[in-house]
């Protein structure tokens, strides 16, 4: 892990959800996907959506929520990507609200959920102390190179003080896998067989 360092300027920039940079929080448009969480699914406020807001900060910069079991996801849709890097950034109120439990996870249907990479140090934040902080993760490094999801998964589980849940920004980066349409596999089958059948012509 690295730490970028801190607000917003200490962002990578140009992730998946927003390569061109200009996403607009205040009317949901110009994401290159369609966001979901457990809970407060919006911006502002303190909303789960905050998290793709390329901002770094207070307020209606972060996600601030409930304890427990909480996550926010971005779906690219028929698009895949491994997951060849990604950021996350401590909110600016106190530690006892960083996560010390949490996963990202990657999924291509929604319902199956794989892990790639795993914080698991209850009592102790990936931040430290440090308040708007950047931390990224790469791959080969922090965790190993994954599979090729649509849907890209942040998930806690526990708090420092075992209460409120805050984080303040999510990147992810990646690779995008080239998926073969059904029908092109259809075609490859009977070129395939065609290929034989001639063969076997060819060897009477």
């Amino acid at each position: 892990m690295v730490v970028r360092g801190y607000g917003t300027g200490a962002l990578r920039g140009g992730d998946l959800t927003d390569p061109e940079n200009n996403g607009n929080a205040s009317a949901y448009v110009n994401y290159n996907a369609t966001f979901r969480s457990s809970l407060e699914p919006y911006f502002y406020a303190e909303g789960a959506f905050n998290v793709f807001d390329n901002v770094v900060g207070s307020g209606d910069a972060k996600w601030c929520c409930d304890g427990g079991n909480v996550w926010v996801e971005a779906d690219f849709g028929a698009k895949r990507y491994v997951l060849t890097a990604f950021t996350i950034a401590s909110g600016n109120d106190v530690q006892g609200r960083d996560p010390d439990i949490w996963k990202i996870l990657g999924s291509n249907d929604g319902i199956n959920y794989t892990p790639i990479f795993t914080y698991n140090q209850q009592g102790v934040s990936p931040f430290g102390n440090r308040r708007l902080q950047v931390n990224e993760y790469l791959a080969g490094v922090d965790y190993t190179s994954p599979a090729a999801y649509s849907i890209f998964r942040y998930m806690s589980t526990h708090t420092i003080a075992n209460g409120p849940h805050q984080i303040n920004e999510l990147e992810f980066f990646g690779k995008e896998a080239k998926v073969p349409e059904p029908a092109t596999f259809g075609l490859l089958a009977l070129g395939l067989a065609g290929l034989v059948a001639t063969r076997r012509r060819q060897a009477r």
